[in-house]
């Protein structure tokens, strides 16, 4: 089959988690992708379909319409694949029904695509996606709200989010400084304060290296609140993070990953820390728990406004060397489930429904 790939994306995320198992499957023949702008040839199978002239205007988008529509005639298109719902959703979604040419919609950030935009586009987005040839979502959750929406259940694929191929080859490492390490924006939603009240009824009984990467709005009044409750020498803040080796050397350094956020999708940080050998500690928030088999590799706490689960948490896994080592071992199978390869499979099974 040949595809029209309608994104953004930044480079990596595009080559990692969609063109790679996309590639793998053996369904497709040749991938060409509509986005503004180039990204590096790595695949002669891949094809992009930018703009010669670089623009911010919104008009930019009815142009990547027509240039769609044209691509499908010239490159004889069997599928259009659009990531995201607002616009390059949409505008796969037009060209796909202008051009009567099958749209699969590929859902990435949980079922909050569909509604953070408010209750008319929610309507708009349920329509228009659930009106195309099938659906991807990254886990459960995502898949049931669509379920209650009404989507057709043939129509949904669960196909989780990919980490950077490189975590995959991450050799294992015991010997670990951080007993923490959350590793994330640091805003309203991503909740760092549970982490600062936790270690607060934490740190009589045990001597805790904790670590915070990332930067946000809210960084100062963590900072603050660290002080306020008397766990600020516990805590390295490592501001934002971008290089690999830097965030490997961080997560390979770290026994335990925690996310204490209000609202998930699929976070790939997650993945990450497991591929580095983290034993998670999550919020019962959006696709995040698909992949957590509580007691076994990780554990997952429900209240995100009471320090007093999440705690009990972290006890379990500080109070046991041993429990913590297991699980770690536990930890590192994630690669096992979710790699290129296995949705390379999840991706024959959606383009073979679409030929059914």
């Amino acid at each position: 089959m040949n595809i029209l790939l309608v994104c953004k994306l930044a480079d990596h995320t595009l080559r990692e988690n969609v063109l790679q198992p996309l590639l793998s499957s053996e369904t497709v023949k040749h991938i060409y992708v509509l986005r503004d702008r180039k990204s590096d040839e790595y695949n002669g199978r891949v094809t992009y379909l930018c703009s010669e002239k670089q623009s911010d205007s919104k008009l930019r988008h009815i142009a990547k319409v027509w240039r769609g529509i044209k691509a499908v005639r010239k490159y004889k298109i069997d599928a259009i694949i659009g990531v995201l719902n607002t616009p390059h959703g949409l505008i796969g979604r037009t060209i796909g029904f202008l051009t009567h040419t099958p749209y699969v919609h590929m859902t990435i950030a949980g079922h909050r695509e569909y509604w953070v935009d408010g209750p008319k586009m929610e309507k708009i987005n349920l329509w228009a996606f659930g009106s195309g040839a099938a659906i991807t979502v990254t886990g459960s959750q995502t898949k049931n709200y669509l379920l209650k929406k009404g989507i057709d259940d043939k129509k949904i694929f669960i196909l989780p989010n990919l980490p950077n191929e490189a975590f995959t080859k991450v050799p294992k490492n015991e010997t670990r400084h951080y007993d923490i390490v959350s590793f994330s924006r640091v805003d309203l939603n991503k909740n760092i304060i549970l982490l600062i009240k936790a270690l607060a009824r934490l740190r009589e009984k045990y001597n805790l290296r904790v670590a915070i990467a990332g930067d946000g709005d809210q960084l100062e009044n963590i900072k603050e609140a660290s002080k306020k409750y008397g766990v600020a020498e516990m805590i390295d803040f490592l501001g934002y993070v971008s290089a690999f080796d830097e965030k490997v050397k961080v997560l390979s350094d770290s026994k335990i990953f925690i996310s204490c956020s209000k609202g998930e999708g699929f976070p790939v940080s997650l993945l990450e820390a497991m591929n580095c050998g983290c034993v998670p500690v999550v919020s019962n928030v959006g696709d995040i728990v698909d992949v957590i088999q509580n007691g076994e590799n990780g554990y997952v706490f429900n209240d995100t406004d009471d320090e007093h689960e999440f705690t009990g948490c972290l006890e379990k896994l500080l109070a046991d060397d041993d429990v913590l080592a297991a699980m770690r071992q536990t930890a590192y199978t994630i690669k096992d489930s979710i790699s290129v390869a296995n949705n390379g499979k999840i991706w024959n099974k959606v383009l073979a429904s679409i030929v059914r």
